[in-house]
């Protein structure tokens, strides 16, 4: 018997709810179903932007749920999730087989399709529609040989309110579906058609981490008036073919491609047009068979490819998620940008572009996506890290190698570029770090281009239509590798990128280290960049406009990352701590610093510590920020006194190097203030364009530090930051004329803000002061001038004439050298230094130095 309707009663409102969720459930559900229901439906992730665009969609139109596969297990979940969230419940169901029994007493199987449909618009319920049956040895499964489409297009057409058909993806599978079937595929069905025993077995194993994703509707009326000279069946048919290709690009976002036997990827790839020619040119100049430099382009894909297999990672997880939950307090996930993300992935493959500051990063990313139910990407890895027996392992996890240098190699540079291009035009998901190394500083690097180059040339080639980049920022409140960073940042030998030392020190697991903060900004599209560069992706584009594209693309991910940086207690404190001149800190003081980055936080709409939100920002209350003080003092890095009843905070000066890591955590955020704190205290009141230049030449001194906004001109970010620092209160714009507020706090926080450079202020000095040991030819090279910056500033640390010891740093010092030779102060040629034009003379080199101790002085 069909349901019928109650006292001939009609609801064409499909928002009208008379009862509470909880009763709906009892009307819906009986007791046993009740408690199924809430044991495995309630925890999967049902993002609140999808409840909220079902909402809006029943609101204006009858909303029709399609999904993919018949399966009872999605009926089941979409019944109990609509019924749970007070949206329209599921009246009408296409392609349901009755295994069992037929769907509740309440929702419409059989009969007439407008006569189902048009009994769940009346009554403000909902649709669903299965696409594909199960069936015996068809592993693909069937297409329907019911077609609800035309009474749906002749509903649309007929009534007042659209009809909105939904692409909905429930999964709960963690395996992907193979190119080639395998027996238990075609008699239990695979991923793409699971059969009743397959769904159900598989749901029970994977429901805590099961997902519900809806895609892009179709809105029937619309579609209809877009195709006027189509009849009702003509409209059916393409509606019905676009709900298959929106599906099939939704179930390839969350599974990745069909699986591939590691051997046919390998094949696949020397077949690549592009490598074989650059193996045969290496032949012709080298004088060998070419049989021999393909033998050798195969040893290196098997050397280079991943392996990935789910039975690994499944077994993994759990240890890894053991691990995560011993040694840190949570992982913060920001879930809504994590999902818009993935939502654009059913657009193009994805290209994950995180910051490095840990070996962690490397299993963060990849653990998060297989907890919500989504295909791992492949990660790019340090050759270092293939030893055995963790590189096999890291192999089946999802990791491909690649050395850290082979410019001399072009076999293995062909072959790796290759291998990229192959996973591009397979549209498998991809992780690498755009910094390469990890950053002992704690502060972003500059992008290596290369993994940028292979990605873009890939396009260029045809390999796919366009990639997805997500920049990625991995945040600690404390690394693991935070000892052995200073040791390094100190003059210490740098240790080869390795996890044995990580694994095999028992401290690890013993210790805390806080939480992991992961944050996502907006992905962009390789072809829409091109398109804003004046580039057409169809036409073929030079080499120096590639140039530009790949050194743009590469800006804009570190400029992503910096933008959705946490703001995280650990570094507010260490900020307000080591920008502070004198020997200790009061609680008030650190609590106005930390207050002041707070506010900038909140203005710059940079992502502070969930932690942070309504906690105080003093260190004598409860809280993260006196939790953060506690770290930072059991840890030996700051102790504390107490004279007259009051608690002073003070940095041991041996640890500060360490402590700093944290605070450069947080100096993208307040650069371009701390930038233009110091051009104004140099000497104020000033005019206007005189603190510009000041400012100007800071910015330039220090471009290989920060990470500057990309898309604004140096003036539009000043003019702004001024604007700014007036609101704030610290700054007086009266006509062309710049000056210090007269306010009391005025000068001591612009004070604040510009001793936030004093530690890079500090090393590029030493740097300037070491260029006159180029000139008596005691530093030959960038290694023995960085150690003898080293020395050198050691010396002035400790006369006085320095005062911060973190300026002591080794990556600081690297980076002013760079400076030195791209302004031409050094000359460097085959790895020789020597004096350039810019410093002919020691009367040269000292007033560069002056320059920067100009800005030392106003400190």
């Amino acid at each position: 018997m069909e349901p019928v309707e109650k006292g001939g009663q009609h609801m064409d409102t499909a928002l009208v709810q008379s009862e509470s969720p909880s009763e709906a459930l009892k009307e819906e559900f009986g007791p046993i179903s009740r408690v199924l229901g809430q044991r495995y439906f309630d925890g999967i992730r049902f993002p609140p932007e999808a409840e909220d665009e079902l909402r809006s969609l029943h609101a204006k139109g009858f909303v029709v749920h399609v999904m993919r596969t018949t399966a009872w297990v999605n009926f089941l979940y979409l019944a109990w999730a609509m019924v749970r969230r007070a949206l329209p419940p599921v009246r009408a169901v296409v392609n349901l087989r009755p295994w069992f029994t037929r769907p509740f007493r309440k929702t419409a199987q059989r009969g007439d399709f407008d006569v189902r449909f048009t009994y769940a618009r009346r009554h403000g319920g909902s649709g669903l529609i299965f696409l594909k049956k199960t069936a015996l040895l068809s592993a693909a499964g069937k297409d329907i040989e019911e077609n609800p489409f035309p009474s749906l297009v002749a509903m649309a057409r007929k009534g007042d309110r659209t009809v909105y058909l939904v692409p909905e993806l429930f999964v709960w599978e963690k395996r992907t579906s193979r190119i080639k079937p395998s027996l238990l595929d075609r008699v239990f069905g695979s991923p793409d058609a699971p059969g009743f025993v397959h769904s159900m077995v598989a749901f029970w194993r994977n429901y805590h981490r099961a997902q519900f994703r809806v895609g892009e509707p179709i809105d029937l009326k619309r579609f209809i008036e877009e195709n006027p000279e189509d009849s009702d069946e003509v409209i059916a048919r393409k509606v019905r073919s676009a709900l298959n290709h929106h599906l099939a690009r939704e179930t390839r976002a969350v599974f990745g491609p069909p699986v591939k036997p590691t051997e046919r990827i390998l094949e696949e790839t020397l077949r690549d047009r592009t490598l074989r020619k650059s193996l045969d040119a290496v032949a012709t100049e080298a004088n060998r068979r070419p049989e021999s430099v393909l033998r050798e382009a195969r040893r290196n894909l098997r050397a280079i490819a991943a392996k990935p297999s789910p039975s690994t990672l499944a077994i993994v997880a759990p240890m890894l998620g053991w691990v995560f939950n011993r040694i840190y307090d949570g992982i913060e996930v920001d879930e809504t940008g994590l999902n818009r993300v993935l939502k654009e992935a059913s657009k193009a493959p994805l290209v994950l572009c995180p910051s490095h500051k840990s070996h962690v990063d490397y299993l963060v990313m990849s653990w998060i996506l297989w907890n919500r139910g989504y295909a791992v990407p492949l990660v790019a890895a340090g050759a270092n890290l293939s030893f055995w027996p963790l590189g096999p392992l890291l192999r089946r996890c999802g990791a491909f190698f690649l050395r850290r240098s082979f410019k001399d190699d072009k076999v293995y540079a062909a072959s790796f570029k290759a291998y990229v291009k192959k996973l591009v035009h397979d549209g498998v998901h991809q992780e690498f770090f755009p910094e390469g190394g990890r950053s002992r500083t704690g502060k972003l690097l500059q992008p290596k281009l290369g993994m940028f180059t292979w990605q873009v040339e890939s396009v260029l080639e045809g390999a796919r239509n366009d990639l997805l980049f997500v920049p990625v920022s991995i945040d600690y409140e404390k690394v693991v590798e935070g000892g052995s960073y200073s040791k390094e940042l100190a003059g210490g030998e740098k240790k080869p990128e390795d996890l044995k030392a990580l694994l095999s020190t028992p401290k690890v697991l013993t210790a805390r280290y806080g939480r992991i903060h992961l944050t996502f900004d907006e992905p962009l599209s390789l072809v829409e960049l091109m398109k804003s560069r004046g580039l057409d992706p169809a036409q073929p584009i030079t080499d120096e406009q590639k140039k530009g594209l790949v050194r743009a693309l590469g800006n804009r991910m570190m400029y992503g990352i910096s933008k959705v940086s946490t703001v995280t207690p650990h570094a507010l404190v260490s900020a307000a701590l080591l920008a502070h001149r004198r020997r200790g800190m009061t609680s008030r003081e650190l609590t106005d610093r930390i207050t002041i980055l707070r506010r900038i936080a909140e203005e710059e709409k940079a992502p502070l510590s969930k932690l942070m939100a309504n906690a105080p920002s003093t260190p004598d209350s409860m809280g993260p920020i006196q939790d953060a003080m506690r770290t930072f003092c059991s840890d030996g890095m700051v102790r504390t006194q107490t004279a007259r009843g009051e608690v002073i905070y003070q940095a041991e000066d041996n640890r500060r190097g360490e402590m700093s890591f944290y605070k450069n955590t947080l100096m993208n955020l307040v650069a371009a203030r701390s930038l233009v704190a110091n051009a104004l205290l140099v000497g104020a009141p000033a005019p206007f364009d005189e603190v510009k230049a000041r400012a100007l030449w800071l910015s330039r001194l220090f471009k290989v530090e920060f990470i500057y906004r990309v898309g604004a001109s140096f003036d539009t970010i000043f003019a702004e930051v001024v604007e700014r620092l007036v609101r704030m209160g610290h700054v007086l714009h009266e006509g062309d004329t710049l000056s210090v507020a007269p306010e009391p706090h005025a000068r001591p926080e612009l004070e604040f803000l510009s001793d936030l450079l004093r530690d890079y202020l500090e090393a590029y000095l030493i740097s300037a002061l070491t260029l006159q040991e180029v000139a008596t030819g005691a530093a030959q090279d960038r290694k023995s001038f960085v150690k003898l910056a080293l020395e050198l500033g050691r010396a002035e640390y400790l006369s006085g004439r320095i005062t911060a010891a973190e300026s002591l740093a080794k990556v600081t010092l690297e980076n002013a050298v760079s400076y030195l030779v791209e302004q031409r102060y050094l000359v460097e040629e085959d790895k020789k230094l020597k004096p350039g034009p810019t410093a002919p003379d020691a009367a040269a080199s000292k007033r560069f130095a002056e320059e920067i101790r100009r800005y030392l002085r106003q400190q």
